[in-house]
């Protein structure tokens, strides 16, 4: 049985990463390439997104999250997670943070 190639856009496949990631899952390359049907450089260029998205989201924190890629397993994987749900309330409370 093969699998149909699921039709996301840019903006969908981005938001789809980062929900993984954020969600305490860690990600190879080669795990994001045949989830999304994409290859190796569209995934350089979403986590680049992701990780510009992260800066601007954060930049007057002292303790920021960020996407590495851990080299022992080979992934991807947010740091200080916990923190964003700090930034997301700080976000919802105050209404403030950053221009969508």
């Amino acid at each position: 049985m093969s699998r149909k190639a699921a039709a996301y856009n840019d903006k969908q496949r981005i938001l789809r990463l980062y929900s993984v990631l954020i969600s305490k899952q860690s990600m190879g390359v080669d795990e994001i390439e045949n989830l999304f049907f994409v290859g190796r450089k569209t995934v350089q260029r979403d986590i680049a997104a992701i990780r510009e998205f992260l800066e601007d989201l954060q930049i007057e924190d002292d303790i920021k999250s960020e996407i590495i890629f851990d080299r022992k397993s080979k992934k991807y994987r947010l740091t200080e997670r916990e923190h964003l749900f700090t930034v997301f309330d700080r976000i919802n409370t105050n209404g403030s943070g950053m221009d969508l």
